[in-house]
């Protein structure tokens, strides 16, 4: 949907300047003179008080280039806040995705049924080494299972 109506409206963009070009053309050639204009109070300091004399055209020319760079200023900064608006979006998901990536032992932590059954028995001498039970002086056999009542 979105493609199509791109579509449509580049091509009713490019006719309608198509059609402002035939037009403003036609107006040229028919009147293709100079024209009196009148220099406004604010500028009579600066340019004086007598109308200047300006060619059609020229004057034409200025108006539509002074009309499409407003235009194209205006959409190229609708366009910047666009693709700004994805790109954080874009970093924010995946600043999302990666935090949830960070965390995955804590959230997720590895199932019981993982672990083994028997501890390894490396493991149990490298414990006893360190002094687990040496300083109250128990024995090195297994200990003995404790009774319930």
């Amino acid at each position: 949907m979105i493609r199509w109506l791109r579509l449509a409206s580049i091509a009713v963009v490019t006719l309608a300047l198509i059609a402002a070009g035939v037009c403003v053309g036609l107006f040229v050639v028919e009147n293709s003179d100079w024209v009196s204009v009148e220099v406004p109070p604010l500028l009579t300091g600066m340019l004086g008080d007598t109308p200047l004399e300006i060619w059609l055209p020229a004057l034409l020319s200025s108006w539509l280039v002074t009309a499409l760079s407003a235009v194209a200023l205006v959409g190229g900064s609708l366009y910047y806040v666009w693709r700004r608006r994805q790109y954080e979006s874009l970093i924010g998901r995946l600043e999302g995705e990666l935090t949830e990536l960070r965390n995955l032992p804590f959230t997720r932590p590895a199932p019981l049924e993982d672990l083994p059954e028997s501890p390894d028995p490396a493991a149990r001498e490298a414990s006893r080494a360190l002094g687990s039970g040496d300083a109250e002086g128990e024995d090195e056999g297994e200990p003995e299972p404790v009774e319930r009542p």
